[in-house]
């Protein structure tokens, strides 16, 4: 069974099975006694051997205090718009490899390389979502700070601000930046996703240090749909964004 996740929504969601556990620090075995399964059906599913159940996904939202997981793929996968905010680090949808990387390696200093390696894959897999033939609508409004923050090294800054500017250029897609002369934002400097769909209620996704889950209640993606607005009409337009980049590219010019 081929388990890159960029193959099927099986193979996506048995890595990010993975990932998920590895976030939490916990083994198989303390996964199959938190969800009530066998190790041996938990090692099966994370080798897309065996398709997991709505109970063992409910249960695996449990015990990784998230309330996503079940629903990631599908979600990813039928968004028609996806609005994001990010503080100091450029949005996941938009990062490079080597910068993922960077990004990735010292917020999750227990994993292992492998595990790192994997994150990273999963971060990549996720924005082939934007090359499909339908792709989601996507508008980022990213803080300054996150054009300046070195991940890595000035070659992988470069490397990714140049992408930013070639995805700005994708019809569909938006970058903006708030100019860190704005001062504090509406969001307090929390990053969040909000997705739409065409015929479902939209659903924001928040990713902490050690979980990640979906907010559903109406009243409280009403105050991030919201918060977002605010956001965006801080930020510079997207051309004007653009002019922003390609200044601060500059500074990590040979």
């Amino acid at each position: 069974m081929n388990t890159d996740p960029s193959s099927s929504p099986l193979a996506f969601m048995a890595a990010e099975l993975k990932r998920l556990r590895s976030l939490a620090g916990m083994t198989q075995e303390q996964l199959a006694e938190a969800t009530m399964y066998s190790p041996a059906t938990v090692a099966a599913i994370e080798t897309c051997r065996l398709i997991a159940s709505k109970e063992f996904a409910e249960h695996a939202d449990k015990a990784f205090s998230s309330s996503g997981f079940r629903d990631l793929a599908r979600l990813e996968q039928k968004a028609a718009e996806i609005r994001e905010y990010d503080s100091y680090v450029i949005a996941g949808l938009l990062q490079t490899e080597r910068y993922a990387e960077q990004c990735v390696n010292p917020t999750r200093p227990e994993l292992t390389p492998d595990e790192i390696g994997r994150a990273v894959a999963l971060r990549m897999t996720r924005q082939k979502i934007l090359d499909a033939d339908e792709p989601p609508r996507l508008w980022v409004v990213m803080d300054e700070s996150a054009l300046y923050r070195v991940n890595g090294d000035a070659e992988i800054m470069r490397e990714q601000l140049e992408h930013l500017i070639v995805m700005s250029e994708r019809p569909g897609v938006v970058i903006t930046i708030i100019p860190s002369g704005e001062g504090s934002t509406a969001a307090g400097g929390r990053s969040f996703t909000i997705l739409t769909f065409k015929a479902e209620t939209p659903v924001v996704y928040l990713e902490d240090i050690k979980s990640a889950r979906y907010v559903r209640k109406t009243d409280e993606v009403a105050i991030y749909n919201l918060t977002f607005e605010h956001l965006r009409s801080s930020a510079l337009t997207d051309v004007k964004s653009r002019a922003l980049i390609r200044e601060a590219i500059k500074r990590y010019a040979k």
